[in-house]
């Protein structure tokens, strides 16, 4: 269930379903590579360091959405990104996370309302090429009432550089 201001919203078993699939995958993560991977990459791993630069991109990621740059956002996630929406198929693949996230800006913007999220907590993998982190979000609905939810998002390193791999929130 997610509490609103004046009223409570039921959560669909399907969305726990892949809430809880995700962050399965997500605990799992740090045990993904190999011993020799992990004493290689992680001497060079500053895990409090990536934390705060996933957390400084998730506060990004929060005013780029708010402000409807969906141009920024793609520059965050990894090609083979997946999206995961109430009620809604999940979106696979940049193309399809970045048509569903212009569908449900556009539709925030047609009733008035605005969404942002603040992280509570970051973890890195002992390799240092995959992290996940989670918050609660908070959707402002035209009279004002605020709907609070929460988010979990995987990511990955591409080139370098903290990629969204999976994103999903209620």
């Amino acid at each position: 269930m997610v509490q609103s201001n004046s009223s409570v919203v039921p959560v669909s078993s399907h969305v726990k379903f892949y809430m809880t699939c995700l962050m399965l995958f997500a605990i799992s993560v740090g045990g993904c590579s190999n011993d020799n991977q992990n004493r290689t990459a992680s001497a060079a791993v500053n895990p409090e360091e990536e934390r705060k630069e996933l957390m400084a991109l998730e506060r990004e990621w929060s005013g780029m959405y708010g402000r409807g740059d969906v141009e920024g956002i793609s520059r965050l996630l990894a090609e083979k990104t997946v999206l995961l929406v109430p009620g809604e198929l999940p979106a696979v693949g940049l193309d399809s996370v970045l048509a569903l996230t212009r569908e449900l800006l556009g539709a925030e913007a047609a009733d008035g309302m605005s969404a942002s999220w603040e992280p509570e907590a970051a973890f890195i993998s002992s390799s240092g090429d995959m992290a996940y982190d989670y918050g609660r979000s908070k959707t402002t609905l035209t009279d004002g009432s605020v709907v609070e939810g929460s988010y979990l998002v995987v990511w990955t390193k591409e080139n370098g550089e903290w990629k969204v791999a999976a994103d999903i929130f209620n």
